[in-house]
């Protein structure tokens, strides 16, 4: 097949997940992969007025290869946001109309999303948009209800609508009223990745000792993260437990308080911050951990979401604790190894507790995990669900 991946991120700098993951395991199965991508924030500035189209290796699996569309930027600055739907029209309806697709699979919402699907509608080229994650929530902003039509345009018009999980697609269907086809196809992990052996240790790197029990975690630092929460309930188990150390891989918007809030708790020397790490060394993080965390606070946009770090916790033997979310929670089950909590005010409490417990209580856990993991989000399972709703509708 000849798919068209669409997204209004970078590819070439955006933290990896499966809008990476899905266009190059197809491609190393054999279909014809392009990605019209956003060039927010490149390492290099560049204003050009036309689109560029160029051969690329994969960045996760360096075998596969595909045609990264980028199309004319002044920049790829936050303003430049604002405009980009205007800006990017002319490349995205030629890409569309003229590319000869199969089908569009599509991740964007109100930059190009919308767009494509209006488009591909008169250009009689099938849609299936992915949904991952609610977007008018993500980040506060006068354009939220602008956002949140462009969801209910897209969800109701796509010719397949696909979710990570059950609690995201009736997310989607009931705001839209959606009738049409609708399916869950739950996202790869890359399971040897996460499950292999380090080649270094990062404790001494990291001032940490064997000594240590460690709690971590591992992603953006969002408003909804609950991690300010953790933060200070960890102030008081760090009292407790004088081996205690939280380790925060990662950055976001709240990275400037969380740090002005370990000063003010004067547990700085608890509290590492790793800042933004590798794909590739990412499993080396993860394996200092005696139990990693998924704090986000309960609300809508958390409970419809399927957060990769705890499946990636799971596949690198890590015992999770998270808080009990609906979409992720439906799909793991209570029999998965991992540890719910009732809101994050719980976490720090219980991964403490798990942290500085028995040895034996953790590999029993690790064990379930891992089984889990692998029954859920192997990669060949994970394409050949994918593969069946493409071609049920290219």
């Amino acid at each position: 097949m000849r798919i068209l991946f669409i997204h209004e991120v970078n590819y070439s700098n955006k933290v990896i997940f499966e809008m990476h993951e899905f266009p190059e395991l197809l491609a190393l199965r054999g279909h014809d992969v392009s990605f019209f991508h956003y060039p927010e924030s490149p390492e290099i500035a560049v204003r050009r007025l036309r689109t560029v189209r160029e051969r690329i290796a994969g960045r996760v699996h360096k075998d596969a290869s595909l045609t990264l569309i980028t199309p004319p930027t002044l920049g790829g600055g936050p303003l430049e946001r604002y405009i980009a739907p205007v800006l990017n029209l002319p490349a995205l309806r030629r890409e569309i109309v003229k590319g000869d697709y199969d089908v569009v699979f599509l991740y964007a919402v109100p930059t190009t999303g919308w767009q494509a699907v209006s488009i591909a509608r008169r250009a009689g080229v099938p849609v299936v948009f992915r949904a991952l994650d609610v977007s008018h929530k993500i980040r506060a902003s006068i354009v939220a209800p602008l956002i949140r039509a462009a969801e209910k345009y897209i969800y109701r018009r796509a010719t397949v609508l696909s979710a990570n999980n059950p609690a995201m697609l009736d997310y989607c269907v009931e705001l839209s009223g959606r009738t049409g086809p609708s399916v869950v196809n739950l996202p790869p992990i890359n399971l040897s990745h996460f499950g292999s052996s380090v080649d270094a240790d990062l404790h001494a790197s990291l001032g940490l000792t064997a000594e240590n029990r460690v709690v971590l975690y591992m992603g953006s630092f969002f408003g909804f993260s609950g991690l300010d929460v953790v933060l200070r309930d960890m102030a008081v188990e760090f009292a407790d437990h004088p081996q205690l150390r939280l380790v925060l891989v990662g950055g976001g918007e709240l990275d400037d308080e969380l740090r002005s809030l370990a000063r003010e708790l004067r547990v700085e020397d608890r509290v590492i911050f790793t800042g933004l790490v590798s794909y590739a060394t990412l499993p080396q993080y993860l394996k200092l951990a005696d139990v990693a965390i998924n704090p986000f606070r309960l609300e809508l946009l958390t409970h419809v979401a399927l957060p990769h770090k705890v499946l990636q916790y799971m596949a690198a033997g890590v015992p999770a604790v998270s808080t009990s979310l609906r979409g992720l929670r439906g799909v793991l089950g209570d029999d998965a190894g991992v540890t719910w909590a009732d809101g994050p005010k719980d976490v720090a409490r219980i991964a403490t507790a798990l942290a500085t417990g028995e040895r034996s209580v953790l590999a029993g856990l690790i064990e379930l995990q891992k089984a889990r993991v692998a029954e859920l989000f192997s990669e060949s399972a994970a394409v050949d669900s994918l593969e069946d709703t493409l071609q049920s509708v290219g």
